[in-house]
This record gives structure tokens, C-alpha cells and sequence, in this order.
């Protein structure tokens, strides 16, 4: 039997040209890598189910690959997806910037992800 995956992680696009509907975001956000004008951090806005999170996975992915990995291979060691309605103490603060202080393990870059700001 197959492992069970929620359809929207199933399903969720791998690439900037598999999500549908979002091609001004998604080509402004290629041309900024591809001629490295890449922001310290960027805001995306907007209502549920436009593809905010998926972005954010697609570009922190992108950023990090140098053509010499593998089909296969992740960097979700690089790749930190919060939430910050639940993780919204001082404590929970603080450990962030302690974790921003520790250079990426894989790529180039540490990528935080933080939902629901």
C-alpha cells in the first residue's frame, strides 16, 4: 500500500511553469534569479489558495540549485516553513535568530518560510 499524501501535497506544482494561473509572479520572480536582482525578503499577499506557500517552496528551491544535483535530491535542510499564528512568542522569536546565525548546511542559502504573518 502507498503511503498516504494530503492532494494538496500531492498535487502541489514543482516548477514555476506547473503553476497555473500566477505567470506575472512567477516570471518576475525567474527574471530575478536569473539575473541575481533577488530581494533580502520578500512579502507575498494575497487571499487562500492562490499559491502564495507554493511559490515560496518553488523559489526556495530554485535559489539553492547550482545544476549539480541530482533529479532526486531536496534541500529541505536549508528550507524552514513556520507558522506564525502558532509560533508567535518571544521565545519562539528568539530562537529564529538564533537559528539565522548558523550558515546553510547544503546551497547557497537558508530560505524561511513564515505562514500566516
Amino acid at each position: 500500500m502507498e503511503p498516504f499524501i494530503v492532494s494538496a501535497r500531492k498535487y502541489r506544482p514543482k516548477t514555476f511553469k506547473d503553476v497555473v494561473g500566477q505567470e506575472a509572479i512567477t516570471n518576475t520572480l525567474l527574471n530575478a534569479i536569473e539575473n541575481n536582482h533577488l530581494a533580502q525578503a520578500l512579502l507575498f499577499c494575497g487571499p487562500r489558495g492562490v499559491g502564495k506557500t507554493t511559490c515560496a517552496r518553488i523559489l526556495a528551491k530554485q535559489i539553492n540549485q547550482d545544476g549539480t544535483e541530482k533529479e532526486d535530491e531536496d534541500f529541505a535542510f536549508n528550507i524552514f516553513e513556520l507558522d506564525a499564528a502558532s509560533n508567535n512568542s518571544v521565545d519562539d522569536i528568539r530562537s529564529l535568530i538564533d537559528q539565522v546565525r548558523i550558515p546553510p548546511q547544503v546551497g547557497k542559502y537558508k530560505v524561511y518560510i513564515i505562514d500566516e504573518v
